[in-house]
């Protein structure tokens, strides 16, 4: 078993299709310490969620998380998650851009 990795100021992003009625959700936050992979501070993306037990998650690729309280919640289009993944935009971030974006995106 992989080793859980520690989270902090996590939101939990559902992503909303058009044309399928399951709606995938991945978390968005930042490495509460220091691991193999990353530094403390640096934002994450996971792969989608599979499963929840309180604050620990595991994701699609067999990955752990231990969040250090409950997410945020924030729902976003499909389009919306591509252009945040793309650019490692945060919800905030998105948020800010969502003003500018032209409605029929």
């Amino acid at each position: 078993m992989r080793p859980r990795i520690k989270l902090t100021n996590a939101t939990l992003i559902s992503i909303q299709s058009d044309s399928e009625e399951q709606v995938d959700q991945v978390l968005y936050a930042t490495f509460a310490e220091d691991s193999e992979s990353s530094a403390k501070g640096e934002a994450l993306y996971t792969t989608k969620v599979m499963e929840i037990n309180g604050l620990e998650y595991r994701t699609f690729g067999a990955d752990f998380y231990t969040l250090d309280a409950e997410p945020k919640l924030f729902d976003v289009s499909v389009f919306e998650f591509n252009l945040m993944h793309e650019f490692m935009y945060s919800p905030e971030e998105l948020l800010e851009l969502r003003e500018m974006l032209p409605s029929s995106y």
